[in-house]
């Protein structure tokens, strides 16, 4: 461990997952284990100044507990440079399978911070449609685009904590596919975008869903309360991961934050969409 008032830094952003039980992992839990992992790939990393000095080390946007992950993201300052290869296999020796990096790269010390750098979220959801209910992927469809065409403002009240908020779906939803799954289920793809004013948080709107697979206004008829495990009724059980993340350009495009697509780990509900995908050509 060395002394961050050296000169020379050098920026690391390093992509993993965040998978199975990990999932459960709170934000402060999962600070805490990628600063182990940190230490014990031995990384000659950069402390801060000050009375309580602790290392220098930033991450995205924090996700929802419960909520898998294929492409999270965060930024460690090193204080010697070591090459990316050596200093990612040294973290995946290190991490916990369903945490174990997929891919690393220096990026310029003056780039923005990883939160307002990344203002670009896919989501991929898995629905369950409880037995008897009545409720299709079809519905589903024709329920958002009923909310989509017929509102220019589209709010979504809902509680959270003792809060009351509300979720301006036209804000920070940019798009959303529908589509069939096996067995009375299905997959919904999320385009999103992400800032200071806020972003999606899935578990409305899967509330949102069900309360309008039901008939109801969401959040007006029925309350909503963000739970982070919500209790339902049409629909049986759901999963969530966030599938991507990305940086808007100046000039309307848009880049990944390793300059490069991700490889998609295995045990990764994404890995599984596409092996359905597949399947079914």
């Amino acid at each position: 461990m060395t002394n961050a008032s050296e000169p020379t830094l050098f920026r690391l952003r390093v992509a993993y997952p965040k998978l199975g039980r990990l999932k459960y992992l709170g934000h402060l839990e999962l600070i805490h284990t990628v600063e182990q992992v940190v230490r014990r790939a031995k990384l000659p990393y950069a402390v801060t100044q000050g009375f309580s000095p602790h290392m220098r080390i930033a991450y995205t946007s924090a996700l929802p507990v419960g909520t898998s992950s294929t492409a999270e993201y965060f930024d460690v300052y090193l204080t010697e440079l070591i090459p990316a290869e050596d200093a990612l296999a040294r973290l995946q020796a290190a991490a916990p399978v369903d945490l174990r990096p997929i891919d690393a790269a220096y990026v310029e010390l003056r780039r923005p911070a990883l939160t307002a750098e990344i203002t670009l979220v896919d989501y991929l959801i898995e629905l369950s449609f409880s037995q008897g209910s009545g409720a299709s992927v079809e519905k589903l469809s024709d329920v958002f685009s009923s909310w989509w065409f017929s509102n220019d403002d589209l709010q979504i009240p809902y509680r959270r904590g003792k809060k009351s908020k509300s979720l301006d779906l036209k804000r920070v939803l940019s798009q959303a596919n529908f589509l069939p799954s096996p067995e009375g289920r299905a997959w919904v793809e999320l385009k999103t975008r992400c800032d200071n004013d806020g972003s999606l948080r899935p578990e409305i709107l899967i509330d949102a869903f069900d309360q309008g697979l039901r008939g109801l206004a969401p959040g007006v008829d029925e309350e909503i309360i963000s739970t982070g495990v919500q209790q339902l009724g049409t629909i049986e059980s759901y999963r969530v991961e966030r599938s991507g993340q990305r940086i808007s350009l100046e000039n309307g495009g848009e880049a990944e934050p390793l300059g490069r697509m991700l490889e998609v780990p295995s045990g990764s509900l994404l890995r599984e969409r596409s092996a359905w995908a597949l399947s079914n050509l």
